[in-house]
């Protein structure tokens, strides 16, 4: 059971703030509604992008209609047998996290359709907004704003990120409709892929619950960036905010 009751963010309105630096286009298959960025965009970008996410949506209802658990479980499970890139992709991130392998479905989309943008549309430049979940790829320092509830002191904020390739992902414990076992208003986690990220601030966002659990979750996160299994992490509940790892902010 959930953490108290959450809001639900039924538009998303976010999008409404990005730069027009780069070309934009939609995706939407199911509960995956992409918003992404290119530096070239070609027509048949849609229909690629869009048989790619369907084929790897049913790959992975088909892999869950018999393995339940990988749905359900919130630990690691065991994958026993030769199973899609998908599957495969949130299974890693989920022995990393030590949490269930649908902390990771968001994040695993992001990556999957960046990936494909980057390597066979030559793109130099590419975003892909998957929710809270982000897969960035950049010639120059990018700006991520933080979405930490509604008239939070902390929308202001801004996220700056130096040139190359990030996963930036947020889970919360207040909004939204992924499950959270802990409190925060948004738990945000950067690392190099977003299937990484969203398994972490999965992890993260659960325990969680008042900011007298920051010196805990400091302790955890630093250990995961000795292990190079995350860049940094970020933490708001109410009025405070907790930041470690190699972070910039702007205004």
């Amino acid at each position: 059971m959930e953490s108290g009751k959450k809001i639900p963010v039924t538009k998303r309105f976010y999008r409404d703030f990005y730069s027009d630096r780069l070309e934009m286009f939609y995706v939407k298959y199911k509960f995956t509604d992409l918003c992404i960025r290119v530096d070239k965009f070609e027509k048949s970008m849609l229909g690629t992008v869009y048989d790619l996410v369907k084929t790897n949506y049913e790959a992975l209802e088909s892999y869950i209609n018999i393995h339940k658990e990988f749905y359900a479980s919130l630990v690691p499970v065991e994958c026993l047998e030769r199973v899609p890139d998908i599957v495969l992709m949130m299974d890693n991130a989920s022995k990393l996290a030590d949490v269930g392998p649908m902390a990771s479905v968001a994040g695993a989309f992001a990556d999957i359709v960046g990936n494909h943008l980057v390597e066979n549309y030559r793109c130099e430049e590419v975003v892909v907004e998957n929710g809270g979940d982000i897969y960035i790829r950049s010639k120059k320092p990018v700006k991520i704003g933080i979405f930490a509830n509604f008239n939070s002191e902390f929308n202001k904020l801004l996220i700056v990120l130096p040139s190359g390739s990030w996963g930036v992902c947020t889970s919360s414990g207040k909004i939204g409709h992924s499950r959270s076992f802990g409190s925060t208003d948004a738990t945000c986690v950067i690392a190099k892929t977003s299937v990484i990220a969203d398994a972490f601030a999965t992890r993260y966002g659960n325990i969680v619950h008042s900011s007298l659990d920051f010196e805990k979750l400091e302790m955890m996160v630093k250990e995961d960036i000795e292990k190079e299994n995350i860049l940094g992490a970020i933490s708001i509940v109410n009025s405070k905010l907790f930041a470690i790892g190699n972070i910039q902010f702007s205004v």
